[in-house]
């Protein structure tokens, strides 16, 4: 049931009258937060609440939707209201999106305009990170900015999960040592590749279910985490759990090729999310990081040349979601 105070905020976001009806349906809103289908004389529209949250938390996910939006190159839901700071329970009011069906066409272009959303999606500064902090599913993601990826990616995403898990029992001190060599690769491993591409915006969490496909199957992104970063971050978590078919990795790779030993870097790109799940869910997922962890220390693969067309910019279980 929706609490009283988020039904009286979304009358006055709405402009609707005390006497307007208004119906609900529950809805999954993820393993986060409630989620349900409204219907106003005002229109249509999808709810999340969470009690527990703070008021920050849908804050960040506004921001982030409409970071990617202004690209101009991925759809996201429209944000149609959002709690304030003094509102007892976070909300976020969406715009309703009528489901459609995925098709071939609807994977492909989702790899084309996810390789659009990277190509345009950063300034010309050449930092790396984000303005503010914000979440991926219902942890902190601690972001700031720097100049050096791979410090960025050791320091804000590896080293404190790896260290909070220590605390809390969950990894021994011998398997910290195991994340923190990794961590300490990053440079080495994510550097060249990273300067060749340039930064780009990320989705930050681009598993499966946070892909909608609209009535006529146009693919719709949900649930950012969003922040400045090496594309080949968001193509790691597409691939950790699966639900992305090969046509829609073929269709970003004719739209912007990836660099030579991409494979190689796959492991500790991997290991954010799966530490981000070793914190939440614990079990199987603590040692899948320690694997990742220990595939990034692996020697790479032969020298191989690069792929057809490779050039600079100019040329388990589901993860968490809201």
């Amino acid at each position: 049931m929706i609490p009283a105070p988020v039904l009286a905020a979304l009358r006055r976001a709405l402009g609707l009258e005390p006497s307007d009806p208004i119906e609900t349906r529950p809805m999954g809103g993820g393993c986060i937060n409630n989620g349900a289908r409204v219907e106003t004389r005002a229109g249509r529209f999808f709810l999340k609440w969470n009690a527990d949250a703070g008021q920050r938390f849908f804050q960040v996910e506004a921001e982030g939707l409409g970071a990617l939006a202004a690209t101009k190159t991925v759809r996201t839901p429209t944000v149609v209201g959002r709690s304030g700071d003094s509102d007892p329970v976070p909300w976020l009011l969406l715009e309703w999106i009528d489901p459609g069906r995925a098709s071939q066409a609807s994977w492909e272009r989702l790899g084309r305009e996810l390789a659009a959303l990277h190509r345009s999606g950063a300034d010309d500064s050449g930092r790396w990170g984000w303005h503010n902090d914000n979440v991926i599913g219902s942890l902190p993601q601690p972001n700031g900015w720097t100049d050096d990826w791979g410090d960025f990616w050791a320091r804000r995403r590896i080293r404190p999960l790896a260290r909070e898990l220590l605390t809390r029992g969950a990894i021994t001190s011998r398997q910290l040592g195991l994340i923190e060599r990794a961590a300490d690769l990053a440079g080495r491993l994510l550097g060249p590749a990273s300067l060749t591409d340039g930064p780009s915006l990320l989705h930050g969490d681009p598993w499966s279910g946070n892909v909608l496909f609209a009535r006529a199957g146009h693919p719709m992104l949900i649930d950012p985490a969003v922040y400045i970063g090496h594309r080949e971050v968001d193509l790691a978590m597409c691939r950790l759990f699966g639900g992305f078919p090969r046509l829609f990795y073929d269709a970003y790779a004719e739209a912007w090729p990836l660099g030579p030993d991409h494979e190689h870097r796959l492991p500790l790109y991997q290991l954010y999310p799966l530490l981000v799940h070793a914190r939440l869910f614990g079990g199987g997922y603590v040692e899948s990081a320690l694997r990742a962890a220990s595939s990034t220390a692996a020697p790479p693969p032969a020298t191989r040349p690069p792929p057809a067309g490779s050039s600079r910019r100019t040329a388990d279980r589901p993860p968490p979601s809201g």
